[in-house]
């Protein structure tokens, strides 16, 4: 490649060359030097049915879409390199940075790479757009670019990565999430956040598709332009496809994150939201009964081991307060969260939700069991979550060591049972698998030994004790026995000594 030349240019140079819109002219038809398109477009409307006023009306309004969107996203991917990857490659430049560079190029992968193309890419599609007419092409400028789209699979297949880098990067690092605040609130950003537009490029090809897809209904056969959107569109479908999945993963991991930065810090978060298998299901507000402390509904001793089990006592009106409370649910594949809406921290960003849910309750759905309550007079609706205490291996110090029990009614029938469904389904889903039962199974198994082991170092560690509180409780007797039997020689000899002195003394007085 020569010195400065794109590196989109660099990467397509094994590809597909430029591409004609129509063969060389045909001898005998037409004046001499007429355009190719022109020529070919007037021998196929001549042959087939004519493109119609409606169509040609249509295809003027699409082809004016597909400008205005690929100069909106244009627009965008500049703003991204712009306000966010320059600003954070300058600071890792210094011994100061905000991140590292291989976070950077984990979380922005080949942006700089796509937004160049794109501007050129722009250029041809502006080409045509500006001089539309009734026989125009564009389906040749998707054709001769499609094995640039290819590499759209590389930015997709680093997403979800990228946004768990950007989660952990914001969770320790106060500069970077003020630096991120302060973008998201840049004038020129259009108040969209960092997640919103590193999803862009992911919905950009599927948009295409769409288009070209509208083009070409409203394109006949006949017209010089079929065949190269025919082209264009299965070729990019193919690549879209993949992306398309792609794309539903990575604005559920959007979601996720969305959710995470929503959240206020609380006790009961126990570690982060953001994960790579975690997925977002459902949310919504529910009507909370809480019952009074003494009631036995709000602290259990242990799960209820009936599910769906309308034949199970419901809880009495009198052991709920008449006074309720909305509590606003998130399901996710894996877990639940049950908040308080704070609304003194509500911020109105357009781009998220900010700081606005207190976590009360954060449980796996291997924790959660689901009991379903009949309608009675005060209550109707309802159905019972029980949270089970978590495993003392995964539990917080801020994890309750016994089980509670959440009843919620919601606003019909059907929503009720929804909710019981999903939380049902996606619970029986959570459970650990075989191969994951045999990991636990092995760590459990580890643990036992392990507290064997420190249950013999303590046994022992007690026998040593033992003997040494029995060693010296001896030594201690023996003492004692010596010095008794040492006193009482003591004092035989000084009972014996006090009788001699009076015979030596008698004697004395005998002999004067």
């Amino acid at each position: 490649a020569a010195l400065g030349e794109p590196l989109w240019q660099v990467l397509l140079q094994e590809g597909v060359g430029n591409q004609q819109s129509a063969p060389p002219d045909e001898p005998g038809t037409g004046a001499p030097g007429e355009r190719r398109s022109t020529r070919r477009s007037t021998k196929a409307l001549s042959t087939g049915p004519p493109i119609t006023e409606e169509q040609v009306r249509k295809r003027q309004h699409i082809s004016k879409e597909i400008l205005d969107t690929e100069r909106k996203y244009v627009h965008h991917l500049d703003t991204l390199c712009r306000v966010y990857i320059a600003p954070l490659k300058e600071s890792a430049s210094s011994n100061k940075g905000m991140i590292r560079a291989e976070d950077i190029k984990l979380i922005f992968s080949i942006v700089e790479v796509i937004a160049n193309f794109h501007k050129t890419f722009l250029d041809e599609v502006e080409a045509r757009v500006q001089n539309w007419g009734p026989v125009q092409c564009i389906g040749d400028v998707f054709l001769k670019n499609l094995d640039f789209f290819k590499f759209y699979s590389t930015y997709v297949n680093g997403y979800n990565e990228a946004m768990m880098c950007i989660s952990r990067c914001t969770d320790r690092n106060k500069q970077f999430a003020e630096f991120l605040e302060a973008a998201a609130h840049n004038p020129t950003t259009d108040l969209l956040d960092l997640a919103s537009f590193l999803i862009m490029p992911i919905q950009r090809l599927p948009r295409y598709v769409m288009l070209l897809a509208d083009l070409l209904k409203n394109t006949p056969a006949s017209h010089p332009d079929h065949a190269n959107l025919t082209q264009a569109l299965q070729r990019l479908k193919s690549v879209a496809d993949f992306v398309n999945e792609a794309k539903r993963k990575a604005e559920n991991a959007q979601k996720v994150m969305e959710v995470q930065n929503s959240l206020c810090s609380s006790k009961h978060m126990n570690g982060p939201l953001v994960v790579p298998h975690r997925k977002f299901i459902a949310e919504g507000d529910l009507a909370y009964h809480p019952p009074p402390k003494t009631s036995p509904l709000a602290l259990k001793k242990s799960p209820s081991s009936s599910i769906f089990d309308p034949s199970s006592p419901p809880p009495s009106p009198s052991n709920l307060r008449n006074k309720q409370e909305v509590l606003h649910f998130h399901l996710f594949n894996d877990c639940i969260l049950l908040s308080r809406e704070d609304k003194s921290l509500v911020n109105f960003r357009k781009s998220d939700l900010a700081k606005k849910w207190r976590v009360k309750v954060m449980a796996k759905l291997t924790q959660v069991e689901t009991k379903y309550l009949p309608d009675t007079p005060t209550i109707k609706y309802a159905f019972e979550v029980i949270v089970a205490p978590a495993s003392s291996s995964s539990s917080s110090s801020s994890s309750p060591s016994v089980s509670r029990s959440f009843v919620f009614s919601a606003t019909d029938q059907a929503t009720k049972e929804d909710w019981i469904k999903q939380l049902y389904l996606l619970r029986s889903q959570a459970m650990p698998r075989k191969e994951v039962v045999d990991a636990e199974a092995e760590e459990i198994a580890a643990q036992n030994i392990d507290k064997q082991r420190k249950e013999e170092a303590k046994r022992q560690k007690e026998e040593v004790k033992k003997k040494q509180e029995e060693d010296k409780r001896r030594a201690k007797e023996e003492k004692a026995k010596a010095s008794q039997q040492e006193e009482a020689q003591r004092k035989k000899k000084k009972k014996k000594g006090e009788k001699e002195p009076l015979i030596k003394k008698g004697e004395k007085k005998k002999k004067g």
